[in-house]
């Protein structure tokens, strides 16, 4: 070797060492919390539930504005000219004039028998409301993204078991075939050979159909197409005790807390609906400045009136009474609809826990059975070889094989489901909980905000005045969490988590 061409072969080295010193590090796998992170920032469903909730926010800083002074004011500007006739038509006189009016007007509801408090409990109410309507979209939002990403493994899963089984009856296949032609074997074992291989090829082109279906699930939720995913990480807060979890969920569930906090903001509007028959009581300041006659211009009457209102009404035609009634029948819609919420979650949770307990049991004797036909197809390979087995034999043995290895890999999907489904029962599938570091959003810092542009300083006073005399609010008619929708009886224990095999490669 020339000195010329190991100094090449020696700076070509020193590139190539180079480059891989400053190549970027091969990317980890994408964990389930990476995906759960990004959907949670980006998502647009759940971003556009955030903005609703800021809407919702304004709502209730509107409503504490009827404590406060609504101060308005008006002007007109005006050019006149008019001709007045005197005795002959030949005769008269024009005038012309510029002039204007301005004027400003204070009022400050000092009482409206309680027509104002109402409104501002009923609007905090709504915006707990849309709070738990914010958890529950993030709930919906963290169990489709768990649900896209373990959909995508089972199918990735599925496809390297169908391909290892269709590489496993190709071999068989050929060799069958060539047994065939020598006539050690039928036409018979030759064309069930090939029915099985072109079977399992055709299922292995519906699993890449499905795959790409879970891929573009993912994609919706997640915001990108999924890479390498590592296994799915254990999910905390299972209880061990079904009792545990319908309590949970008694305490938690976002859909029957906001069904609650809406149906006090309906009590609230009843109060709002009868405070219309009260009277009001406002301080009204008024400055106006006026021209003192037609076409004399600068002579302007000023005047500065403040004046204590009243008002009661007497008569409305059936109005107020209506409204009342029609307060009362949204707020039994309320009520009704936080028993069906309740009834929703208790089915939701006995649902979920029947699942995971089944699926995790099917699991745990579907992972024995796996064990046991590896140790059949083994033993019928070779006794087909030895003639002491026949082909179909084989062939059902390594059949069943491959559908076992399917059954575990969907009934660990399913069970995984099954505790996401749960966790979101209980109203514990959020991010604060399945990942304490995460960047959460604070559904409280955009009111926090608000409040403080629109602060009044004597709202603490216009408060306290206007609940004097103000209807008293309708004993609520929830039943306690103890005392909820009925449960099922004889829910079946939770069995040990069954150790889940390595995936496949």
């Amino acid at each position: 070797m020339t000195m010329r061409r190991r100094r090449n072969l020696t700076v070509l080295a020193t590139i190539l060492g180079a480059a891989v010193t400053l190549s970027p590090a091969v990317s980890a796998a994408e964990t389930l919390f990476d995906a759960i992170n990004l959907a949670y920032q980006t998502n647009p469903s759940l971003r556009a539930q955030r903005a609703q909730l800021r809407s919702t926010d304004e709502d209730y800083v509107q409503a504490r504005a009827g404590y406060g002074p609504q101060v308005t004011a008006s002007g007109q500007y005006d050019y006149q000219n008019a001709r007045v006739q005197n005795i002959s038509p030949k005769l008269g006189t024009n005038f012309q004039a510029n002039g204007g009016t301005a004027d400003i007007t204070a009022t400050q509801p000092l009482y409206t028998a309680g027509a104002t408090r109402a409104q501002v409990k009923a609007a905090a109410a709504d915006v707990l409301a849309a709070r738990e309507a914010l958890r529950q979209a993030e709930d919906q939002l963290l169990q489709n993204v768990v649900t896209a990403y373990v959909d995508v493994r089972r199918d990735r899963e599925s496809i390297q078991i169908l391909k290892d089984e269709i590489v496993a009856l190709t071999g068989e296949f050929n060799e069958i075939k060539a047994k065939g032609a020598l006539g050690v074997l039928t036409k018979t074992d030759v064309a069930q050979s090939e029915e099985r291989l072109l079977s399992a090829q055709a299922q292995l082109n519906l699993a890449y159909g499905r795959l790409n279906a879970s891929n573009a699930e993912y994609l919706n939720y997640v915001g990108q197409s999924p890479g390498e995913l590592a296994p799915e990480p254990d999910l905390p807060g299972i209880p061990a005790l079904v009792d545990q979890a319908f309590e949970a969920a008694d305490h938690n569930n976002p859909q029957l807390l906001g069904a609650i906090d809406s149906e006090r903001a309906a009590r609230e509007k009843i109060n709002q609906a009868k405070a219309a028959n009260g009277p009001t009581l406002a301080l009204k300041l008024d400055a106006n400045i006026s021209p003192y006659a037609p076409y004399l211009q600068d002579q302007y009457d000023k005047s500065v009136t403040a004046s204590v209102v009243y008002s009661q009404p007497l008569f409305t035609s059936g109005v107020n009474s209506s409204k009342i009634r029609q307060a009362l029948e949204d707020d039994n819609h309320a009520m009704l609809q936080v028993e069906t919420a309740r009834r929703g979650v208790v089915q939701l949770v006995a649902q979920a826990w029947d699942q995971m307990v089944s699926t995790r049991s099917a699991l745990a004797i579907e992972q024995r059975q796996l064990t046991v036909e590896q140790v059949a197809v083994e033993g019928n390979r070779i006794e087909e070889r030895v003639g002491q087995r026949s082909t179909i034999d084989l062939l059902n043995a390594e059949q069943e094989l491959a559908n076992t290895r399917v059954d575990v890999v969907q009934s660990r999907h399913d069970e995984y489901v099954a505790r996401a489904v749960l966790l979101s029962a209980m109203g514990m599938l959020e991010l604060r909980f399945l990942n304490p570091d995460a960047a959460t959003y604070s559904p409280t810092a955009p009111l926090k905000h608000v409040e403080a542009l629109a602060a009044n300083p004597i709202e603490a006073v216009t408060g306290q005045i206007d609940r004097i005399g103000a209807p008293a609010t309708p004993a609520p008619h929830l039943s306690p969490p103890d005392a909820g929708a009925a449960r099922p009886a004889d829910m079946p224990a939770l069995p040990q988590a069954t150790p889940q095999p390595a995936p496949q490669p």
